[in-house]
This record gives C-alpha cells, sequence and structure tokens, in this order.
C-alpha cells in the first residue's frame, strides 16, 4: 500500500551569487527586534528569495510579511503563486492550521487550474494528518475539501478514509460506517480496500457496543470478518478478524442458549431443545456448546424429549 510522504516539503532556496547582507535591525511591536535586507535586495526575485531565507530561519511572521508584500507589488507575478502558497507552509509550521487552510484555499481561488493544484492539496492533506489527533473535526472538514476540489485525485481516496477514521476516532460510528462505504462505492479498486473491508465489520463491532446488544450488527460484523480474510488470505488483520469471529460466535451461542433456556422456563422442552441442539451443532468447543449438551442430556433422560 503506497503511503503518502509526511516528511516536510522541500524550500527552493536559490540564493544568489551572494547572499543578501542586512543592513540594521528595527523595532516591531508584533514581531519585535528583526533584522531587514539591504538595499542590495531590490529585484522581486531577490526579495523572494529573502523571504526562503527567513522561513528556513523559523522567523515565520516576517516571512509571511515578506511573501504578502511580494504578492502587494505583483500580483501576476511568477513568484505571487508560490509566494501564497509559502504563506500557507508558514503558518503550518507556526501551527496556525486555520489560517494555512485559508493561505491554500486562496492560492486555489486566486490561480484556478494552476499546475501546483496537486502540490497544494497534498499541502492541505499533511495539514489533515496535522489535525487528527487534536480536532477530528477540523480534520474531517480539511479532507472534505480535497474531496470536492479533486474528486478523482490521487489525493481524493486516501481523504476519504481518513474521514471515515476520523468519526471513527470521534465514536460516531455511523458515520464512520457511512464514509467506509463510500470509499468501496467510488473508490472499489483503490489499494486500501483490505484496510476498509477490515474497519468496516469493526466499526459495527464498537457500534453494537454503544447499543448493548444489537446481534443484527453483531451478525454482519461477523459475516464482514469472514469476507473479509477470504479476499486477503495475507492480510495485515487476518489474526485480529479471526480472534473477532471467535469472539462474536460466543456472543451468537450465548444468545441461541438463553432463548432456549427461555423456552425450557416456559416449560416448552421441544422449543428449548431446538435452541440447544442449533448451539450444541453450530459452536462446537464454546462453552455454551457444552452447557448446550447438558441440557439435552438432562432433557433425555426425564423424557421430556426423544
Amino acid at each position: 500500500m503506497r503511503k503518502l510522504k509526511y516528511a516536510l516539503p522541500m524550500l527552493f532556496i536559490v540564493y544568489a551569487m551572494a547572499t543578501p547582507s542586512y543592513a540594521k535591525w528595527v523595532w516591531n511591536k508584533e514581531t519585535g527586534w528583526m533584522d531587514t535586507p539591504s538595499t542590495a535586495v531590490t529585484t522581486l526575485e531577490q526579495r523572494y528569495k529573502y523571504a526562503l531565507s527567513l522561513l528556513v530561519e523559523q522567523k515565520y511572521v516576517n516571512a509571511i510579511k515578506e511573501f504578502e508584500a511580494i504578492i502587494d507589488t505583483d500580483p501576476h507575478s511568477e513568484y505571487a503563486e508560490v509566494s501564497q502558497i509559502n504563506i500557507g507552509w508558514a503558518y503550518f509550521l507556526n501551527g496556525d492550521y486555520k489560517r494555512a487552510l485559508k493561505a491554500y484555499e486562496k492560492a486555489l481561488q486566486k490561480y484556478p487550474g494552476t499546475k501546483r493544484t496537486t502540490e497544494i492539496l497534498e499541502r492541505e492533506y499533511q495539514l489533515g494528518i496535522a489535525q487528527m489527533d487534536t480536532n477530528e473535526e477540523a480534520a474531517i472538514s480539511v479532507f472534505e475539501k480535497i474531496i470536492e476540489k479533486h474528486h478523482l485525485g490521487p489525493l481524493s481516496p486516501e481523504a476519504q478514509v481518513k474521514i471515515a477514521d476520523c468519526y471513527f476516532k470521534l465514536e460516531q460510528y455511523e458515520e464512520s460506517l457511512d464514509a467506509y462505504e463510500k470509499f468501496l462505492e467510488n473508490y472499489p479498486k483503490n489499494e486500501w480496500v483490505p484496510y476498509v473491508q477490515y474497519q468496516i465489520p469493526l466499526t459495527k463491532v464498537y457500534h453494537e457496543k454503544q447499543q448493548e446488544r444489537n446481534y443484527g450488527l453483531l451478525i454482519s460484523a461477523r459475516e464482514g470478518f469472514e469476507e473479509y480474510l477470504v479476499s486477503n488470505p495475507n492480510g495485515v488483520h487476518v489474526e485480529d478478524a479471526k480472534r473477532l469471529i471467535e469472539e462474536i460466535r460466543i456472543i451468537e451461542a450465548e444468545r441461541e442458549f438463553n432463548i432456549g433456556e427461555f423456552y425450557l422456563r416456559r416449560k416448552t422442552p421441544s422449543a428449548a431443545a431446538m435452541y440447544f441442539e442449533y448451539v450444541k451443532t453450530d459452536f462446537p468447543g464454546t462453552i455454551w456448546a457444552e452447557r448446550a449438551n447438558e441440557r439435552l442430556e438432562f432433557l433425555r433422560m426425564i423424557e421430556a424429549i426423544k
């Protein structure tokens, strides 16, 4: 399965023949003391290189101001578009994810059809990933924007999976199921399919726990795990799927055994025997199969059944 590279994008810094010197320090109430480029930095290219140097030096606020000044000076230059993207990157590195997303979205709006669309969406994807541990709802919003902008793009399938994962973390299991199933519907041949085939029944198991014994969900989950094993005999979740199938089978056996006990209390041994036989036959090796067999032997001993 392809994994996105989460490493920070390379900053394409190309310095002039001589690195600009710094003329003096000036005071700014927002940024404090800062150095300014010398008067030798006069062209847009030189100013862009200086802004990039500020970014490398982690002077994010100053870098943003320089990039904004470049855009204001010549909004149609080759440096304006990339400056807008780097504004988003500076906000991202500074931990201001909300402004970072706005900057990226502004780049897409100001430069529709740009050849850098994929690059911007990759930056947005990284932004969503960064927020998954702290603000899942904000992450969902980012991933939805990526899908909206480029439904058939290379990032859209993974964005759809991450939406489902975020809902799963939020314990909003119905929404998570819908998102996983939407993925299978829209991207049936994608490399994330095996993962989603496992996550769907797992989500049903967790959803069932919220509802306290929704046996329909449990049976559906077991069937989903069984389908996963058939489709992915060497999958990474094979052992977990087998374990969960067995756990669900035990719960199913207990339920059927308890129904038999109910009919036994109602003094309808033939109906009780039918459920005990089912448990004994369909759930061998479980404690409930052993108990069902004991009940059947008892009923035969007292001649309540043949």
